[in-house]
């Protein structure tokens, strides 16, 4: 499959990607981001989450981190960028995992974004739909 974005769009996503791996390596367990990413196995059960991240986190978090440097590699010259079965798997991953760090500064629930007049998070929202766009063109070309 190929995929073809324009420069600037190539440009916003790669700056993007670049930041989710930055929050993936911070690993601050106190930001919301990082609690949407790795989500507690346990939530009413603070041990057993505990237990449970000690054996899981690291893993998923170098997939993670995995998936991004290979979107981000995909995302250098040429403006088209070929994908194999991987990495139509890790543009769709890190997609979502955008998405979540995205929806959760926003405040992004079931009902959808929380009302704003502020500037910053209505670009941020409309940042948010586009990836939404993205990952639903890539679904769509991945079942045709």
């Amino acid at each position: 499959m190929e995929l073809t974005l324009p420069d600037h769009e190539r440009a916003l996503l790669a700056d993007l990607v670049a930041q989710l791996v930055s929050v993936l390596e911070g690993g601050d367990p106190g930001d919301p981001a990082v609690a949407r990413l790795l989500p507690s196995a346990y939530p009413d059960d603070e041990e057993a989450a505990a237990e449970f991240r000690r054996f899981t986190a690291d893993d998923l978090t170098a997939r993670k981190v995995a998936n991004a440097r290979r979107v981000l590699d995909d995302l250098g010259p040429p403006p088209t960028s070929r994908l194999d079965e991987a990495g139509q798997q890790s543009w769709l991953r890190t997609l979502t995992d955008l998405r979540l760090v995205l929806g959760s500064r926003l405040g992004v629930t079931d009902g959808g974004p929380a009302p704003t007049d502020d500037p910053a998070a209505l670009v941020m929202n409309d940042v948010f739909d586009w990836l939404g766009y993205l990952q639903e063109s890539l679904v769509q070309a991945l079942t045709r």
